[in-house]
């Protein structure tokens, strides 16, 4: 069965172009370590767990660990999230060209390491939003963004971010929303030139939202748009144009009850995330992307384990990105940037 699954783990990095690591550890307690510093603004988390092949019996050891967390040659402390299990947070907000470093032991397992840094900013960009003829009298308003001067080393990628602001019977209310959108398809019934699920374009999960991302080593740097479909904007006529901009209005306000009880006013906007993240991001979410689909393809054969790690002897990924955004979508903000 081992011999199995090697040939299989083999056979998945010939086939996306990654390196397997070695997932037999002989039961010994291997530490997990996953963290992506910058995708956060404000600080970075990381998860750290200890980690056991499931025919270890023996008694398992405590695991306290210790953490040393560096930027820039600079020691950062790590605190422990009390609500949260298994995570910590370093107070650091991520600058583009930081470096870091991170090594965990803990008594009883093999000590960890990892290495990473803060991609430089989406490169100068040009947008433009425009409405599309889709068929059946319906029509798509699609973003367009036109990077500048492409980096092969670093990888992209493309988000949404909805915000509906109103205020209630209990205060102000802020409801946010990050998603990837759908690829937007040529005349000839493709998806522009680079198609999802190709490794060179991929919709990725990142804290429970999608963003497409798209690998800076198979993208043209001189002539390179990528074009997406917010998906609140698929509607009939002017008005799925228009639904992207930021609209404002009144909405009924409701007691417990259902009762009307007044109206309050209400702001609903959007705004485009910019990312460039490291090559092991990408690498790392591709891979489990591909083990969803290779599980949900062919069962009880696929892989438990990821095809990927960054993590010098434990597994998991220590792996950079920066987040630029946009201003909110107006049609002045379009203008201003083609």
């Amino acid at each position: 069965m081992k011999k199995f699954i090697y040939i299989f783990l083999t056979l998945c990095a010939a086939v996306s172009c990654m390196t397997p690591f070695d997932l037999d550890y002989d039961d010994t307690p291997v530490i997990f370590l996953e963290a992506f510093p910058g995708a956060d603004a404000e600080y970075i988390k990381f998860e750290i767990q200890p980690a056991y092949s499931k025919s270890n019996t023996a008694q398992k050891p405590p695991f306290n660990p210790e953490i040393i967390f560096e930027v820039d040659g600079n020691t950062v402390p790590v605190e422990y999230v009390e609500a949260e299990v298994g995570y910590y947070i370093a107070h650091h907000k991520p600058m583009p060209g930081e470096k870091m470093k991170i090594s965990v032991t803990s008594e009883g397992f093999v000590g960890i390491s990892a290495e990473t840094v803060i991609p430089e900013a989406f490169p100068q960009r040009k947008i433009d939003y425009r409405k599309v003829e889709s068929g059946l009298d319906k029509y798509s308003c699609v973003i367009y963004v036109t990077p500048e001067n492409i980096d092969p080393k670093w990888c992209y990628g493309i988000q949404f971010l909805n915000e509906y602001s109103y205020v209630d019977m209990s205060g102000p209310v802020d409801r946010i929303y990050k998603y990837s959108g759908l690829m937007f398809p040529d005349n000839e019934g493709g998806y522009d030139e680079l198609v999802p699920m190709s490794m060179s374009a991929m919709s990725l999960e990142l804290y429970g939202s999608s963003l497409w991302a798209w690998d800076g080593d198979q993208l043209d740097s001189s002539s390179c748009t990528f074009s997406l479909i917010p998906i609140s904007s698929w509607g009939s006529g002017i008005e799925a144009y228009e639904s992207f901009f930021e609209t404002s209005g009144e909405r009924m306000q409701y007691d417990d009850e259902g009762n009307e009880v007044g109206v309050s006013e209400y702001v609903d906007h959007n705004k485009i995330l910019l990312y460039t993240m490291t090559d092991e991001f990408y690498k790392y979410k591709v891979a489990k992307e591909l083990e969803t689909d290779y599980v949900g393809i062919v069962g009880v054969i696929a892989p438990s384990n990821f095809c990927y790690s960054n993590i010098n002897n434990g597994y998991g990924a220590f792996a950079g990105v920066y987040v630029a955004e946009t201003d909110w979508i107006t049609k002045e903000f379009i203008e201003n940037n083609r």
